[in-house]
C-alpha cells in the first residue's frame, strides 16, 4: 500500500520509462459498456488553498464523494489549516464518513458508509 500511496501522491521521484517497459492497454472495447453511465460516488481530488474552498469541498461530501485533498496550501497558515480541519470533521460527524491523513499534506474524507482502515497491508 505504501508503494501504492508513494505513487499516487508523488512520493518518489519519476523516472522516464523507455516505451518498451511498458504496454499500452487499449481500453476503447470497455469504454463503450460505461458510455453515458453515471456513478454514484467519485473520488475527486482537491487543493485547500484557503477557508474560500470550504462550502465547494462540503457540498462535495455531502453529496456523497470521497475526497483526496493536498493541504500543503493551507499548512501555511495554522489557524486556517486548523480552521479547516475542524470543518471538515464537522461534516464528517454529519455524515457519518471518515476523515484520516494519509501523508503529512494529504487528507482522505469520505462519506457515510466508507470507512478507511488506518493499517497498511503487507
Amino acid at each position: 500500500m505504501g508503494k501504492f500511496l508513494d505513487n499516487l501522491f508523488g512520493g518518489r521521484k519519476k523516472t522516464r520509462l523507455d516505451s518498451d517497459e511498458y504496454q499500452e492497454l487499449d481500453l476503447t472495447d470497455y469504454e463503450g459498456d460505461f458510455e453515458g453511465e453515471t456513478a454514484n460516488t467519485y473520488i475527486k481530488i482537491a487543493e485547500l488553498s484557503g477557508l474560500e474552498m470550504m462550502p465547494h469541498l462540503k457540498k462535495q461530501i455531502y453529496d456523497g464523494n470521497i475526497l483526496m485533498i493536498d493541504v500543503s496550501p493551507a499548512k501555511k497558515d495554522k489557524l486556517v489549516f486548523d480552521r479547516a480541519i475542524k470543518d471538515l470533521k464537522a461534516v464528517v460527524n454529519d455524515v457519518h464518513g471518515d476523515i484520516a491523513m494519509i501523508k503529512e499534506d494529504q487528507v482522505i474524507v469520505t462519506p457515510r458508509g466508507v470507512r478507511i482502515d488506518r493499517q497498511k497491508l503487507k
